[in-house]
């Protein structure tokens, strides 16, 4: 598994949107303002900021003084919103359908010792996604590594 360039620019993106709006909560980011700090193409940072658009996290602000801004608070936006509007599932329920080879149908459908394996991963990653907030993320990296670690602790004891 490897985090995708989306996921990894996405989370940068609406950090930095976040960030910049508690600083002045009036101040819109451009999307060049976006692109520069991130060391991305204007292109690419608006192919990103569309999916977070669709995933109903950030809002455009037109005119002559717009920009980018949260759609909701920083508290009410989890990691796995911003994960699911950048990109899909590790294992959506569609998979067993589309990797069926050159059969119609996958020749383990009926019985499949793989399946759980992957369920079981998606939903510890969904359950964790869901307990860390945009506004947990906007804190030192030292404060995020402690409140993943409860999270994890936490999402671990619930599945015993």
């Amino acid at each position: 598994m490897k985090i995708s360039a989306n996921e990894e620019y996405g989370l940068r993106i609406i950090l930095r949107v976040a960030l910049l709006e508690t600083a002045s909560p009036l101040k819109l980011v451009s999307l060049s303002q976006i692109a520069e700090a991130e060391g991305i193409t204007p292109e690419y940072a608006a192919s990103i900021i569309t999916l977070l658009r669709n995933g109903e996290l950030i809002e455009s602000v037109r005119g002559k003084n717009g920009g980018y801004k949260l759609a909701k608070d920083p508290k009410d936006i989890t990691l796995y919103n911003v994960v699911s509007a950048l990109s899909e599932k590790i294992f959506p329920s569609s998979f067993c359908d589309s990797h069926a080879g050159v059969l119609e149908r996958c020749m383990h459908s009926s019985s499949c010792s793989i399946r759980p394996v992957w369920h079981y991963i998606t939903s510890l990653l969904d359950q964790l996604f869901s307990r860390i907030t945009l506004a947990e993320l906007m804190q030192t990296e030292s404060s995020v590594k402690d409140l993943v670690n409860n999270s994890m602790a936490d999402v671990m004891e619930m599945i015993r």
